[in-house]
């Protein structure tokens, strides 16, 4: 039965509504727009859609490379998000295969710089699903797969590097440390993708002769989605060209070249791995003259290294390492590609670097002849370790954990290259700083194998003992000493203080060298 009361007094309602929020401000509720159209951004925007007023995004990765539906990496802006706890949804057809998801989390951003993690994450049949419990508190968010890293951030770090005064051209780069441009093209989306500036730099003491130094070579972001990778040669590099008194002494013994962006149009399209001019193929398997002529931006940068190794005229490389990202191993250890059957796993960078960061572990690279750039580096370019990097995405993880495993490296090739035996305080020198160390740690368990808490002895057995004590007294005024902070004891002092190491080292079987 018809009730006016009821009929006007709900229209009534309906109308006072409506004004209190336009008198108020509040926003009604906004449509919600999705973009992919700046630097990295990546999402099938064609077959996404959006439901619910907008509280549901029904996400659909791109497929480029890998076919058949598989995605595995997205990175897009919403609008018009302010107030909602928009659901996010994308089908479990990852191209890691979808029991990885379960390990992972998706990240937001306002600023595009800070990133956050979503509150929950859930399998659902065939779909995964994302939401923050409370609703978005700006119009605008970025969302990603992980941390990005864009082109544009590359730019940003060459630019400021080149600054450094121990940071040079190559013979195969300017003087703005670039080496050409990439080929450019049409993504898979049909956007033109412009041609971009490619690098590479050198890092060392110039003031220390070339000769007799340690030559190693870094790539990085051949795969366009795996943008770890460029986040933990970031760390590399930052400790590299530092102030750091290990940066410092490894520059005397070593030079570092370095070439940031293989794969540029990729990484600026927002591709999963290829390249944009050859979009069905892995770029990494093309790492050979006889196979890049097709391929301007490998070719490129393949003799780029050649002509800056000078390998036509005896010039090689020690060491080649690759840069990558990877989802494969659920129980989320970084590992490396190396080459067990050639010594790899005893290379002292290796030893010190697993020391440094424990969790890390090594796979058998899958060929020594294969035609992937860590292959080039050992077939091309003469490198006697030649490795595959491999950093995780994790949910636990933030961008720090990366930078930090890339300053490790950094401090492992110090360790390996440039340390002095004894040398504790690694200030260059082996005196009396580092005996004291030995002596106030004596009988102290320590990380294993780790250097800077004095556990020196080779036998990294984590214990400061009588083998520490040798390598310091073996190596004694082993350097350059820095200028004295505090008065040197007499050498009675010193005397005095062996004596009570020899007497504390009792306590142990060992043999012992007074």
């Amino acid at each position: 039965m018809f009730h006016p009361a009821k009929f006007f007094r709900s229209i009534t309602l309906a109308m006072v509504t409506c004004l209190v929020l336009a008198l108020s401000g509040a926003p009604a509720s906004a449509v919600v727009t999705l973009d992919i159209d700046f630097d990295s951004g990546s999402l099938d925007l064609g077959a996404t859609t959006v439901s619910g007023s907008g509280n549901t995004i029904n996400m659909v990765g791109r497929d480029n490379y890998y076919g058949s539906g598989l995605w595995r990496w997205f990175y897009f802006r919403a609008s018009g998000v302010d107030g909602k706890t928009n659901l996010f949804n994308i089908s479990d057809n990852f191209a890691g295969g979808a029991y990885t998801l379960d390990y992972h989390a998706m990240r937001y951003s306002y600023d595009n710089v800070t990133w956050h993690q979503f509150d929950n994450h859930v399998m659902t049949g065939s779909s995964y699903r994302f939401q923050n419990n409370n609703p978005f508190t700006q119009d605008q968010v970025y969302v990603a797969y992980s941390f990005p890293y864009p082109y544009s951030r590359t730019v940003d770090k060459v630019n400021e590097w080149k600054a450094n005064p121990n940071v040079g051209q190559t013979i195969s780069s300017n003087a703005d440390l670039v080496i050409g441009q990439s080929p450019g093209g049409t993504d898979d989306l049909g956007r033109t993708i412009a041609p971009r500036d490619m690098w590479a730099f050198k890092v060392t003491d110039s003031s220390v002769p070339s000769a007799g130094k340690k030559k190693i070579v870094f790539g990085a972001s051949m795969h366009a989605g795996e943008v770890l990778s460029n986040w933990t040669l970031e760390g590399t590099v930052d400790f590299l060209v530092s102030d750091d008194p290990r940066a410092i002494e490894l520059r005397k013994h070593a030079e570092f070249f370095i070439y940031p962006q293989t794969n540029p149009d990729g990484r600026f399209a927002g591709n999963n791995r290829a390249t944009i001019q050859n979009p069905n193929q892995d770029p990494n398997g093309y790492w050979t003259p006889a196979r890049w002529a097709d391929k301007p931006d490998l070719k490129l940068t393949g003799e780029s290294m050649l002509a800056d190794l000078e390998t036509s005229t005896g010039g090689e490389a020690d060491y080649f390492i690759d840069y990558h990202s990877s989802i494969w191993d659920p129980v989320g250890d970084d590992w490396m590609y190396i080459h067990e059957q050639l010594g790899h796993v005893a290379d002292p960078f290796w030893q010190r670097l697993t020391g440094l960061a424990p969790e890390l572990e090594w796979e058998q690279s899958g060929g020594i002849n294969s035609n992937t750039l860590a292959s080039f580096g050992r077939n091309y370019l003469g490198a006697d370790f030649d490795a595959t990097f491999e950093t995780m995405f994790l949910a636990d993880r933030d961008i720090d954990h990366y930078l930090t495993l890339g300053e490790n490296i950094g401090i492992a090739f110090y360790e390996a290259l440039a340390r002095l035996d004894g040398d504790i305080n690694a200030d260059g020198f082996v005196g009396i700083d580092d005996l004291n160390f030995i002596l106030a740690n004596w009988n102290q368990s320590v990380p294993l194998g780790s250097l800077d808490h004095g556990d020196l002895g080779g036998n990294g057995d984590g214990f400061i003992g009588i083998d520490d004590l040798n390598v310091v007294l073996a190596n004694w005024n082993a350097g350059v000493p820095s200028p004295p902070t505090s008065s040197v004891p007499e050498p009675g002092t010193v005397m005095l203080l062996l004596t009570a190491g020899c007497l504390g080292a009792l306590k142990r079987k060992s043999p012992i060298v007074c």
